[in-house]
């Protein structure tokens, strides 16, 4: 058997260390366009700022492919996947058979026509290990920068660069920042503990043209409205797509990303697909969706892995989570956590708040299911909640208690555990009420059991 994956991030991994659990014998080769060892890709921003070494990057040991008995092909671009012939095409014209295949090219950065941007050296994008050594090269040039796009990658790319001594401006054309990931209130929250770390940040207004020369490169950037900031770093973040290339024009069926059925497989039956790239279920709203993370990554790799080596795994689906992590304020959203803005009707939302301490906690429900959250600054019950989420059990008797801390989220917990372990079902009553309280205390008005002085979040 011959197998074969292009990419080498998580998807890729989790589909290694399937096929080798299952089959010894089959030869197995891997073909990036990255020269890297396979390197845990959400680090780069704590790399950037210098809160993680390189010794720390490796998402897996040296001797991973050895192990596993990996031939890579590492620093070589896919063009073409001839189905029919059943191999790929290289860039010098080589080719790669295979018997089953499996596709995780994850996304690519939309960058959009602006004047200059591929003209001068110091702008670049920011999604792969060697963008961020080039950041960090360029720093010794000049020290301000600007990052275009305040989605997540534009999050972590400036609070990368500020850390790093960078004077950080972020500029975004929409009204608010990380509107794809939060809502209002989570935007208004993150944009103030931006701007108290020291990002300046420009909402509403675009880049008109990005300014430089052949000697320095970039020297700054112009924006619609006539003002000009100067700078010697561009950073393009201006969204992330599905990196479908390689199907488009063939007969592989493509939507928001490379439509799969349950077991990964594409129009074709031995030509698989996971990660970023992937369309798959969505379980909170019960349709096709590209949730593109790294735990989602890994986890749907291992799955077609799985299937590519004959142990035929039926994929339950996966929650959509953004998360990141700056100036001691951890932020994560899961799942259907702004139904207004998909126009879904019939939930029902519950929030807790505290300005103070820059804590914003909203749970989303809808036919007494929880269907998303956004947590900032206080993500201690994140795991409950994203399996309350991906399980979709029936919590109405609980979804005053989730937030409070109340005994009855507890009990609730671990009567299911106990029910999931022996394999029963709960008889839950009607209401499920009671005057005991967790055995740690709190203090609704102070918040003391959530302050965050003495927490280290990184």
């Amino acid at each position: 058997m011959e197998y074969l994956i292009v990419g080498n991030s998580a998807a890729a991994v989790g589909a290694i260390e399937s096929i080798r659990r299952i089959d010894q014998k089959g030869n197995l080769a891997v073909v990036s366009n990255e020269q890297e060892h396979v390197y845990s890709r959400p680090l780069i921003a704590h790399y950037l700022a210098g809160d993680v070494t390189e010794d720390r990057m490796p998402y897996r040991p040296e001797d991973f492919y050895q192990k596993h008995r990996v031939k890579t092909y590492l620093g070589r671009t896919v063009t073409e996947v001839d189905s029919l012939a059943e191999q790929v095409c290289l860039e010098d014209g080589s080719t790669l058979k295979y018997d089953r295949l499996l596709l995780t090219t994850g996304s690519k950065v939309n960058v959009p026509p602006i004047p200059g941007c591929e003209e001068f050296e110091g702008v670049g994008i920011f999604q792969t290990y060697q963008d961020a050594r080039q950041i960090m090269d360029r720093l010794k040039k000049g020290n301000r920068a600007v990052v275009i796009g305040a989605g997540l990658i534009g999050l972590r790319a400036a609070y990368g660069l500020e850390e790093a001594g960078a004077e950080v401006t972020l500029v975004e054309l929409l009204p608010r920042i990380a509107s794809r990931v939060l809502d209002q209130k989570g935007s208004e929250l993150v944009r103030k503990g931006l701007e108290e770390g020291g990002v300046n940040v420009i909402t509403g207004c675009s880049v008109r043209e990005i300014n430089g020369n052949s000697s320095d490169g970039v020297t700054g950037i112009t924006l619609d409205n006539g003002e000009k900031i100067d700078c010697s770093i561009v950073i393009i973040a201006t969204g992330v797509a599905p990196n479908t290339a390689l199907a488009e024009n063939t007969l592989i069926e493509v939507n928001m990303g490379i439509v799969v059925n349950p077991f990964f497989q594409t129009s074709f039956s031995n030509i698989f697909a996971a990660g970023d790239v992937a369309e798959t279920h969505d379980i909170p709203r019960q349709s096709g969706m590209v949730n593109a993370n790294w735990p989602n990554a890994y986890e749907q790799g291992r799955y077609a892995g799985m299937c590519m080596a004959g142990e035929m795994q039926r994929y339950p689906g996966s929650v959509g989570m953004n998360s990141v992590s700056f100036y001691n304020m951890p932020v994560i959203s899961m799942g259907l956590f702004d139904p207004e803005s998909e126009g879904i009707e019939g939930t029902e939302v519950k929030v807790r708040i505290s300005e103070k301490n820059n804590i914003y906690q909203k749970l989303v429900f809808k036919d007494n299911r929880l269907k998303g959250a956004i947590l900032i600054g206080d993500i201690s019950y994140a795991g409950a909640i994203n399996n309350l989420i991906r399980e979709q059990s029936l919590v109405g008797i609980i979804k005053d208690s989730i937030l409070e801390e109340k005994y009855q989220l507890y009990d609730y917990l671990r009567k299911k555990r106990e029910a999931d372990m022996e394999g029963t079902t709960i008889e839950w009553p009607e209401t499920h009420s009671s005057t005991r309280r967790y055995e740690k205390s709190f203090n609704e008005e102070s918040w003391t059991e959530r302050e965050l002085d003495n927490r280290a979040w990184r």
